[in-house]
């Protein structure tokens, strides 16, 4: 061991408190600085403290840089957030006003548009259950069930509607559409095994 890494670690054991500090913690975790501060502890001249002096403000600068950007960002995030969430209630589609009067089931009238897109299942695939299916053994169950229940499955796994818009679309309860539902996987579990 040298003399300059004998002093420097005697300064350290000295120093111990003062450089669990964060931030000259990761002043020192550079090489530069390192040396820097070693060849200051080393050689104590007004010159090698200045040096280290120096370095130590641009890091510490630079670090103070970095904080206040990253809390502008994250305070203007929230600010957006805020501003976007007020426009949001400010300016309701009509489509995202509720369709029920019960706050229970509150629908909105957007999840009962089926979409229509270029590039969806229907375009490429067929509109109907059936035109899906290529297991014989399927296609033939599938001919044993409800038109109502064929429509509940198709709503489910077509156009992924949720029981309580099935429900509005059908004039029905949710209970009695997931009964349907229920008993149409039944009949075609029933018909495959």
């Amino acid at each position: 061991m040298t003399t300059k890494d004998i002093k420097m670690k005697e300064f350290m054991e000295i120093n111990k408190g003062v450089l669990n500090n964060p931030i000259i913690t990761s002043f020192l975790e550079n090489d530069d600085n390192y040396k820097l501060v070693q060849e200051a502890v080393s050689d104590s001249t007004e010159v090698n403290q200045e040096k280290v002096d120096k370095a130590f403000k641009e890091h510490y600068n630079r670090v103070k840089l970095i904080s206040y950007i990253s809390k502008l960002i994250h305070f203007f995030s929230i600010d957006f957030d805020k501003k976007i969430n007020k426009i949001n209630r400010n300016y309701l589609l009509t489509l995202d006003q509720s369709v029920s009067s019960d706050n229970e089931n509150e629908t909105v009238a957007k999840g009962l548009i089926i979409s229509k897109d270029l590039y969806s299942y229907e375009s490429a695939y067929g509109s109907t259950l059936k035109d899906h299916i290529e297991n014989d053994k399927l296609l033939l169950a599938l001919e044993e069930l409800t038109p109502n229940q064929l429509d509940i499955l198709e709503l489910i796994y077509l156009n992924n509607f949720p029981i309580k818009d099935i429900a509005l679309l059908l004039d029905t309860s949710p209970q009695n559409v997931s009964n349907q539902h229920r008993k149409a996987l039944k009949k075609l579990k029933g018909q495959l095994i």
